[in-house]
């Protein structure tokens, strides 16, 4: 797992699907050395259920085909192999009400079977797409096989119906294997300011939803609090791994008074329904600018202490003048003549406006009628300049301090350096430079795939380099998979324990004549291509077509 426990499940590339792409690309109808009275079904040897969030439920599909002659499949069923020791309940399911089709095997009225036609490049009834659901219940790797039964009558191996030991068929099998994790949603900016805006105006800003993890984020609700602000999204969404959704926010201004809201999210991730995005708009007090309230341009917003916000020259840090009926140093009182020097300390915070004070050391008092402003005072966010010393709000969490487009109120992790925001990419120095909490992921030294390898291992742990660390299905000692692959990075393709050849395919039930899952082709006319248990071009391509993939970004 990486540092927030979630298991890094990059997808795996095209070239774990070499084979397959080789059966479609060389398969011709010569391959086949079959009679007229064989039958023969067929499909991978394994398919990968993906990765989704803990508790959540998905539907893949195994793709299964006639390869020669018309058959019957009398039952399909599932079975976990190897789960999480903290799962309940079995994960790989499925159901003949999901494949039985017109087709009474036992002749009590129910459907309970299904015929496949001979293959055929002109239809599609030669192939089943078998939805197979996942249901995983803790974090982890899941495992299972899928047996099929039927009157296939080139494969070695009987058993009897899982219902009716009285009936023995032949068997096929697939390997079924999935992951799980819990989601990882968050939303970005935590707060949105619409601004000041008039009365009658509709406007819209948004929200980005990014899934942080490697399952599915699934958002089932957007919950908002404000009869005026609300969201123009409508859920459900799904975000992939990697990728990020925008929900659109709308503000219809019914009067001037300031309005605020709050917008909540419900969905699978527990971090993203745990948050808050808040919402205000025509609320100077609140505002990320307040630039807007501050007409005269003087650098004092209307809530930030200015008496009349159309004269530069009337604000808190101007003096008292004498005579122009105006109250010209906001103090709330006009032409004032005691006491309203620059020399004076008049709010009695030891300062005067002309550095003179056994505090100031040189600082000048920028509002000699608030004590709570002057040249030794902490700064807030309150769009006020309380330390004096020109800048408003510098150094707090509505200050974008490393000008990076970014706040901390808006959610920059790190406002100090500009190479860390949410719009950053991660590169390898030691931060978090995308504020996802995690450190230089996709480094060498990094666990991309949280299979407890990286590719470059400290020194006592060289010999453990991770020979695919972009698939958690790959690393040092991992099990062998019957999928043209080196799961277990010792070199070899598909070996068994003792690194017998194709040792990993021995679950697949051996064809009359030749090696597991292949049919003896020996007596196949000259001048055929020869790809033992190849498939005919439309149903091999189909079945790829069908057999769920892995994106990186």
């Amino acid at each position: 797992m990486n540092e927030k426990g979630y298991i890094a499940y990059p997808p795996a590339t095209m070239r774990r699907f070499a084979p397959l792409l080789a059966l479609v690309l060389f398969a011709c109808e010569e391959d086949r050395s079959f009679t007229a009275e064989d039958r023969v079904l067929d499909g991978f040897s394994y398919v990968d259920a993906g990765a989704i969030a803990v508790n959540d439920n998905s539907v893949f599909t195994v793709p299964l085909f006639s390869k020669a002659g018309s058959l019957r499949i009398f039952e399909i069923a599932t079975e976990d192999v190897s789960v999480p020791p903290e799962a309940t309940g079995p994960a790989f399911t499925v159901t003949d009400a999901v494949w039985a089709n017109l087709c009474d095997g036992d002749e009590d009225g129910a459907d309970d079977c299904l015929d496949l036609e001979d293959y055929s490049d002109e239809n599609d009834a030669d192939t089943l797409p078998l939805a197979v659901g996942f249901s995983p219940t803790a974090v982890g790797y899941y495992e299972g096989i899928l047996t099929v039964w039927s009157n296939d009558n080139t494969s070695t191996e009987e058993l009897p119906l899982p219902e009716d030991e009285s009936q023995v068929w032949t068997v096929w099998r697939v390997q079924l294997r999935g992951l799980s994790d819990y989601a990882c949603g968050r939303a970005f900016p935590d707060v949105i300011d619409f601004g000041k805006r008039p009365v009658g105006g509709d406007f819209s800003a948004g929200v980005t939803i990014s899934n942080c993890g490697i399952v599915p984020l699934t958002v089932s609700a957007i919950t908002d609090t404000s009869e005026a602000m609300e969201s123009r999204t409508l859920p459900p969404l799904v975000v992939l791994p990697g990728r990020d959704e925008d929900v659109v926010l709308g503000w219809t201004v019914a009067d001037d008074l300031p309005a605020l809201g709050e917008v909540t999210f419900e969905g699978n991730s527990e971090q993203l329904t745990a948050q808050k995005v808040s919402l205000f708009g025509n609320d100077c007090e609140r505002a990320l600018d307040s630039t807007p309230w501050d007409a005269d341009e003087d650098g004092w917003p209307s809530c930030g202490g200015d008496c009349d916000d159309t004269r530069a020259d009337d604000n808190p840090s101007r003096n008292e003048l004498v005579g122009d009926g105006l109250d010209n140093d906001c103090d709330g009182e006009i032409d004032e003549t005691e006491d309203d020097t620059v020399t004076d300390d008049n709010d009695g915070d030891d300062c005067a406006e002309n550095g003179d004070g056994t505090r100031c050391n040189g600082g000048m008092d920028c509002n000699d009628n608030d004590a709570a402003i002057g040249p030794k005072i902490a700064e807030v966010y309150n769009h006020i300049d309380d330390d004096c010393d020109g800048v408003v709000d510098d150094g707090t969490e509505a200050s974008d301090d490393d000008l990076d487009g970014w706040t901390e109120l808006e959610g920059d992790c790190d406002d100090t350096q500009a190479v860390v925001n949410f719009d950053a990419i991660e590169v390898v120095d030691g931060r978090d430079n995308d504020c996802d909490g995690v450190l230089d992921e996709g480094g060498p030294a990094f666990d991309d795939d949280s299979d407890s390898f990286a590719d470059v291992e400290p020194e006592d742990r060289r010999d453990f380099d991770d020979c695919d660390d972009q698939d958690p299905w790959a690393f040092v000692g991992a099990r062998e998979y019957c999928d043209g692959y080196d799961n277990d990075c010792d070199g070899l393709i598909d070996d068994g324990e003792a690194d017998e050849p194709d040792g990993a395919c021995a679950f697949r039930p051996t064809r009359e004549g030749g090696t597991a899952g292949e049919v003896d082709t020996a007596t196949k006319p000259d001048g055929g291509c020869q790809t033992g248990g190849g498939a005919g071009m439309g149903a091999a391509l189909f079945a790829l077509l069908l057999v769920p993939t892995r994106r990186r970004d």
